[in-house]
């Protein structure tokens, strides 16, 4: 392996160990608000919340993304610029098109 590939693999457990714990914490302060914010169904969330700290550090050391980007389209992406719409109701509005694009549940029971 690489040096490279083995800095890439480094950052994407990062990212993965960072998505978990942040997913923890929205549920953990808001269920219902952590839930249309990462895109979760409830079975997903109630997996995620019973997540042990080692439990999510084994998630995280997979070599893949475990997490979702909504930002799949040239038309999702222009409205989101900072340059279409100002502060509050670009946020709103970003909030409403993120809200109409369904996660794709990939988690497969393990």
């Amino acid at each position: 392996m690489s040096a490279v590939e083995s800095t890439s693999l480094g950052d994407i457990r990062e990212v993965n160990l960072s998505y978990l714990i942040l997913a923890q914490r929205l549920l953990r302060d808001n269920y219902a608000a952590g839930m249309f914010r990462l895109g979760f169904n409830e079975d997903v969330a109630n997996i995620v919340l019973r997540l042990s700290p080692s439990q999510l550090v084994k998630l995280a050391g997979s070599s893949s993304l475990i997490c979702g980007f909504r930002l799949r389209d040239h038309d999702l992406l222009s409205i989101l610029t900072p340059d279409v719409l100002g502060g509050v109701l670009q946020q709103a509005h970003s909030t409403i098109l993120l809200s109409q694009r369904p996660a794709k549940q990939e988690l497969a029971s393990t």
